[in-house]
């Protein structure tokens, strides 16, 4: 059963799809660069665990875009459900320092150190500068976008991968697949 307020998609296989995911009222969490650290790492695992495609990516400040070429197992509501989710959990285990909310499998053991760090550096900085972080929270649903033909998704993927630009962060940005390489998988037009 949907929910009332659940948006309708059409889940035809063999599509690469442009996704827009946008935080909460739009705040600003991923200037925290700990948080764009972690999301990358969540990404990897995401893929890993989901067997999608990947072909890009890049997180700003309130929102992340992707390029994701789903398979036939986990379509792209599944797959958005876990990413969101488990970065949503890591990011409130280090804003709230809540030791009780624990992982919810085993393939996310790899995370637990890294996240423990993160949580070491978050506090460190946090803590002098009184600095007050929300819990996190992604707004309902995201944004998706079928590709077309080949021209559609030139642009998107243009799209994608730049985006910090249009958002006006440094040239030198690092949370765009442009700086991931391998974790981007090539691109079959």
């Amino acid at each position: 059963m949907q929910h009332r307020n659940s948006q309708k998609r059409d889940f035809i296989d063999n599509n690469v799809y442009f996704i827009v995911t946008k935080t909460f009222q739009n705040f600003p969490y991923f200037k925290e660069l700990i948080f764009c650290e972690l999301l990358v790492e969540e990404l990897k695992l995401c893929k890993e665990v989901k067997k999608f495609k990947l072909y890009g990516f890049c997180i700003i400040y309130d929102h992340l875009n992707l390029m994701i070429h789903p398979n036939n197992e986990f379509n792209i509501s599944k797959i958005m459900r876990s990413l969101k989710e488990n970065i949503s959990r890591d990011i409130n285990y280090i804003i709230m320092n809540n030791h009780n909310e624990g992982d919810t499998s085993t393939c996310r053991l790899r995370m637990r150190d890294l996240i423990k760090n993160y949580q070491t550096k978050f506090i460190q900085k946090h803590v002098q500068n009184q600095t007050l972080i929300p819990k996190f929270k992604w707004q309902k649903s995201f944004y998706d976008h079928i590709i077309r033909d080949a021209k559609d998704f030139k642009n998107h993927y243009h799209y994608t991968i730049y985006n910090f630009q249009k958002h006006k962060l440094p040239e030198n940005w690092k949370y765009t697949s442009l700086n991931y390489e391998e974790l981007v998988d090539g691109i079959e037009l």
